[in-house]
């Protein structure tokens, strides 16, 4: 090959140089694609849980077709202790009868020992307790023998077990009130002077299903009586409590109503609890004044 013919061929090498080059990202890109493509994925475990709760959002579980399985409450062994619940308090009896003399007056939230139970001849049953000096005999639907603490707002004053806190509002006409450790509020009290409450529920429930009647009960709270407790179903919303299902209530707790007109002020109480008669919510009930 003589020089003339080598100075031909070089450019020819650049281009087919240059060509090669372009091609190799093309090609480099494409068997990545394809290497990754076709790489084994970690498989899922065998192990599915049933009652998984639904991925779609909003979503709710489906009723419950038998009841909700509540535990009732032990009566404790003598002695133990008790807190007076009743808002006047609990008067103190030198015998198990309301027809005996009154010793003197236990007020409430008052921590007492209950050292012997007996009924009356209406079948009231009744503790003896002694608290400091004073010794005698009190109605045990006045007491109760978990430890409560106090708590108020506008217009109300109520007691609430242990482990029941009020959470912090920057509204004082509502007021959120939730056991430990529970997605779900245990009660939202709303209050107004106005002639209008629109009734606040939860985030955690569904706002497009109805709630599902179960029964009402006249209650007493305070001096108004009669008063309607209504209790319905109501549907967790499993897009924001995933454990709805591992509840007690299935996903579908129960939500208890309490309406309260006096002369100055409305006041709205709705619970939610896993028992449609739950003893919890009456013994809120039974400890609320309002003024």
């Amino acid at each position: 090959m003589n020089m003339r013919s080598a100075l031909r061929l070089i450019p020819l090498m650049a281009i087919g140089a240059a060509a090669a080059f372009l091609l190799a990202g093309p090609l480099t890109s494409l068997y990545k694609t394809h290497a990754v493509a076709g790489r084994p994925q970690p498989s899922a475990s065998g192990t599915i849980d049933p009652h998984a709760s639904p991925t779609s959002c909003p979503a709710s579980l489906p009723m419950p077709k038998t009841a909700t399985t509540v535990t009732p409450p032990t009566v404790p062994a003598l002695p133990f202790t008790v807190w007076v619940n009743e808002p006047l308090g609990a008067k103190v009896r030198a015998g198990a009868s309301s027809s005996t003399a009154q010793l003197g007056i236990l007020s409430q939230g008052t921590q007492a020992t209950a050292d012997q139970r007996a009924p009356d001849a209406s079948g009231n049953v009744w503790y003896h307790v002694k608290q400091a000096s004073l010794a005698g005999w009190v109605r045990s639907d006045l007491v109760v023998s978990t430890a409560l603490h106090a708590a108020s707002g506008v217009g109300w004053s109520l007691m609430l077990p242990q482990g029941y806190q009020v959470g912090p509002s920057s509204d004082p006409s509502l007021t959120t009130i939730a056991k430990s450790g529970d997605d779900l509020p245990f009660l939202i009290l709303q209050t107004t002077s106005s002639d209008t409450l629109t009734v606040q529920l939860p985030a955690q429930l569904r706002a497009d299903m109805a709630p599902v009647a179960d029964h009402t009960t006249a209650v007493q709270v305070w001096s108004y009586t009669p008063l309607s407790e209504q209790v319905s179903r109501v549907a967790l919303n499993t897009c924001k409590v995933t454990s709805a299902w591992a509840r007690p209530d299935q996903g579908w707790p129960f939500m208890s109503s309490v309406y309260i007109h006096t002369k100055g002020r409305n006041y709205q109480f709705s619970f939610f609890t896993a028992d449609p008669n739950s003893p919890v919510v009456k013994q809120v009930l039974d400890s609320i004044a309002l003024s």
